[in-house]
C-alpha cells in the first residue's frame, strides 16, 4: 500500500512538472527572505533595547549626580581603591610578620648563647 502511494504521489508530482518545481524554488525563497528578515528585526530589536538601557541609565546617573548622590561609576571606582587598599594591607602585614620573624631569631640565638655562657 504504501508503495502504490509513493507511485501516486511521484506520478502526481512529475505531471506537475516545471510548475511545481518554481513554485517549490519561490517557497524556498520567500522561506529564506523571511528568515533573514526576522533575524535581522530580532538584531534590530536587542541593539534598540540595549540603546535605550544605557540612555534610561546615563539620565538615571545624571539625576543621581544633580541630586548628590553616588553613582555606579563611583560605586565601582570606590571598591577598586578599597580592593587595591586591602592589597596593600595583606602585603604589609606579610612584610610586618617577616621582619618580626627576622629581629626575633637572632634574639632568640643570643639568649641561647648567654644560657650557654652561665652554665
Amino acid at each position: 500500500m504504501t508503495d502504490s502511494a509513493r507511485a501516486y504521489f511521484a506520478s502526481f508530482r512529475d505531471l506537475a512538472g516545471d510548475p511545481a518545481r518554481r513554485a517549490r524554488e519561490f517557497a524556498g525563497k520567500v522561506r529564506e527572505d523571511l528568515r533573514t528578515g526576522t533575524e535581522g528585526l530580532r538584531g534590530h530589536g536587542s541593539r534598540t533595547v540595549t540603546d535605550i538601557g544605557r540612555l534610561i541609565r546615563a539620565e538615571f546617573e545624571t539625576g543621581l549626580a544633580r541630586a548628590g548622590l553616588a553613582t555606579q561609576a563611583d560605586l565601582d571606582d570606590l571598591n577598586l581603591r578599597l580592593e587595591h587598599s586591602e592589597d596593600q594591607i595583606r602585603e604589609l602585614r606579610i612584610r610586618l610578620a617577616e621582619a618580626e620573624a627576622r629581629a626575633a631569631a637572632p634574639q632568640s640565638t643570643r639568649t641561647a648563647s648567654s644560657d650557654e655562657e652561665d652554665a
